[in-house]
């Protein structure tokens, strides 16, 4: 029994620890069994990682965000139109009951994102949207960490 007790509290710590928005895993898990379902979880040191990617950023800004990410979450809705619409909605509803607030918001070209963040005195897990239009693809993105609001700036330009 008390080895029982431990384990659930264990259990509950590193989810706890983890820091995942329910929202996003419960989005995740709709469609987790889904024939055309992309996902993609990367976690610890993404310097090697991110050395292979073209990115227009100075290498010690590259350097200061990547250090911050405990985490990436990345999938595709399955579903395209109406129903991920509705998808991505549902998710905006359930960001704001879990205290993300809203960060920046723009769309070019039929194509809309948003990005969401836990800010309280640095911006931490950061969830981002990217939907295109009736047809295009859905995109959630989820990074877990705490991020220097400079690092994000520069990021986002």
């Amino acid at each position: 029994m008390k080895k029982g007790i431990l384990i659930i509290a264990l259990v509950g710590l590193v989810g706890i620890a983890y820091g995942q928005s329910n929202s996003v895993g419960d989005l995740f898990t709709k469609y987790k069994g889904e024939k055309d379902f992309f996902h993609l979880d990367l976690s610890g040191n993404f310097l090697d990682f991110t050395k292979g990617v073209n990115i227009d950023m100075g290498k010690e800004d590259l350097d200061d965000l990547m250090k911050s990410v405990d985490g990436i979450k990345l999938f595709k809705l399955p579903v395209n139109g109406k129903e991920a619409k509705e998808d991505f909605k549902s998710l905006r509803k359930g960001l704001k009951k879990e205290k993300y607030e809203l960060m920046m918001e723009f769309s070019e070209k039929g194509n809309e994102v948003a990005i969401y963040s836990i800010d309280d005195q640095v911006v931490r897990d950061l969830v981002l949207l990217i939907g295109g239009d009736d047809g295009g693809e859905y995109l959630v993105v989820e990074l877990q960490g705490e991020f220097e609001s400079k690092a994000l700036i520069k990021a986002m330009q």
